[in-house]
């Protein structure tokens, strides 16, 4: 969750079930009350952020007018039974709460967070709650009795809080990629029970083939037929027919790393192939010599056969003068 204003949905962290801290603790709670010595505003906020960096993941701030007299949370509590305890205090004005989350924020930068989580003693938290204090009277105009502490967190706790999403392991990465191979497996198979699939080996033509990447159903690939069987003897009439061995493309799945490009054979086989990398593929065109462009000039035609022309009409006059 990152830093933002959180003046009023208070309840889903502070119902959260929590974990219970350990020596390894990378995050810090700082949490801070106040309560008038004179006037009507009371609140309290709390701010969970990262040792290492100094950010916020998580922050509440509630400024209640008029504050209830009762109910003030204590901040030697859990943090969530604290953040809890925040509309007990009175209605939330939130303008007001705003402003003073704006100096506050102001008032603690990441690099301040920082220092308190490597000395969060008591002179230093008591020198801490005089500054906010005196910043809090000064722009709500009363006077404040205030208090605060902190609380080390790790990072077990802000996952099952909701405030951090769980890191995945690299286990269960390859465990996620472990089932996502079994599933593709199995879809073959059943492919397979329906339609017979024979593996093929593409040809590669690294000069006009086309990218494995870019293969789309209905392009034409020339391929090896493997394997026994219905490959061998397809493969055996082509050679026999001096045919070819290509066939249009009918399907593509991509998986990770690895993309399926499935022939047309005939209705009932099909051919397939498993690529690993990108490579060109040579296609139905891409053995055929290029052409070059035709260029058809009207004019030129008109002046050939107009020399043509006279040149049959001179002969014409010379044969007959021949004869006459």
């Amino acid at each position: 969750m990152p830093e933002e204003n959180n003046l009023v949905d208070v309840h889903t962290i502070a119902n959260a079930t929590g974990g219970s801290q350990n020596k390894n603790s990378a995050y810090l709670a700082f949490k801070f009350a106040f309560t008038p010595s004179r006037g009507e505003v009371g609140g309290a906020f709390c701010q969970v952020f990262e040792a290492k960096s100094g950010k916020v993941v998580f922050q509440a701030f509630w400024l209640a007018r008029p504050y209830s007299g009762k109910g003030l949370p204590d901040p030697s509590k859990e943090w969530r039974s604290f953040v809890k305890k925040f509309p007990q205090m009175g209605p939330l004005d939130k303008t007001t709460g705003e402003k003073l989350q704006k100096s506050v924020n102001s008032l603690l930068h990441d690099d301040d967070r920082k220092r308190l989580f490597e000395n969060y003693t008591k002179p230093r938290l008591r020198q801490l709650e005089s500054q906010i204090r005196r910043m809090i009277e000064e722009d709500t105009g009363c006077v404040f009795s205030a208090m605060c502490d902190a609380e080390e967190l790790d990072r077990n706790a802000l996952e099952r809080a909701k405030v951090l999403k769980p890191v995945k392991t690299l286990a269960e990465e390859a465990e996620k990629a472990r089932q996502a191979m079994e599933k593709q497996e199995q879809k073959q198979e059943e492919t397979s029970a329906k339609m017979q699939i024979i593996k093929c080996t593409p040809v590669i033509d690294p000069v006009r083939g086309k990218a494995s990447s870019s293969i789309v159903p209905g392009d034409i690939l020339e391929v090896v037929l493997e394997g026994e069987g219905a490959g061998a003897i397809i493969k055996k009439y082509l050679e026999d027919n001096n045919l070819a061995s290509i066939f249009p493309v009918e399907k593509v799945e991509k998986q990770n790393d690895r993309a399926y490009i499935y022939l047309r054979i005939n209705n009932e086989i099909q051919g397939l192939m498993t690529i690993t990398k990108d490579l060109m593929l040579r296609t139905k065109y891409s053995d055929e010599p290029v052409k070059p462009k035709s260029g058809h000039n009207f004019f030129e035609d008109i002046f050939f056969f107009a020399i043509l022309g006279g040149a049959l009409a001179g002969l014409l006059f010379f044969i007959r003068y021949l004869f006459l």
